[in-house]
C-alpha cells in the first residue's frame, strides 16, 4: 500500500525515535537507493502493516473495542 507522492492529503506526521546505529544505517541506505529517509520509513511502516494477516487485523479490532468499552 505504498502511496504516490501525489496523494499526500491523507498523510499525518509521526515522530519516530530510533537508535543512532539505526539512523546511520537508514541514512546510508537512503544515499544508496536515492530516496529520502521519510520516504523509506513510510514504505517500511506501510509494508509492515500490510503484512498483518486479515484474521489478526480483525482480532486487533475486537481487542481495541473491548479496551475502549466501559
Amino acid at each position: 500500500m505504498i502511496r504516490s507522492n501525489a496523494d499526500k492529503s491523507n498523510l499525518v506526521n509521526v515522530t519516530v525515535r530510533v537508535e543512532s546505529q539505526c539512523l546511520n544505517d537508514l541514512k546510508l541506505y537512503s544515499r544508496v537507493v536515492g530516496k529520502n529517509t521519510s520516504e523509506i520509513l513510510r514504505e517500511l511502516v506501510s509494508s509492515a502493516l500490510d503484512a498483518i494477516p486479515e484474521h489478526q487485523r480483525q482480532a486487533m479490532e475486537i481487542i481495541a473495542k473491548c479496551e475502549t468499552s466501559p
